[in-house]
């Protein structure tokens, strides 16, 4: 590897298995550096989350798909920042949806 790339990461998400997350749910991990990670996720129409607490920001961009987060109907191209400290009580999708995340790497 040159020194230009060190530290650098490069994905394909076309090239990526998703990882099953759940019923519902799959992620692909598209990076880590600096403790935080870049993946993309996919929830089936349906998919209802579980509450949860932030103890990290987190931020979100729709690709495709519907999500409806915290009473707010979101579709592509919209997208939400979370700061830590926040609870997540409300997190579904009717219709499918596919998104982006940047978050701290779980663990």
């Amino acid at each position: 590897m040159s020194d230009e790339l060190q530290g650098w990461t490069f994905s394909d998400s076309g090239e990526l298995p998703w990882q099953p997350m759940g019923e519902g749910i799959g992620m692909q991990v598209l990076g880590t550096a600096g403790g935080k990670m870049i993946a993309k996720f996919q929830f089936q129409p349906g998919y209802v989350g579980g509450v949860h607490d932030h103890d990290e920001p987190e931020f979100s961009y729709i690709l495709d798909g519907s999500l409806i987060s915290q009473g707010v109907t979101m579709k592509a191209g919209h997208a939400y920042a979370v700061e830590a400290g926040t609870t997540h009580s409300d997190f579904r999708t009717e219709t499918g949806c596919t998104l982006v995340s940047v978050f701290k790497v779980p663990g």
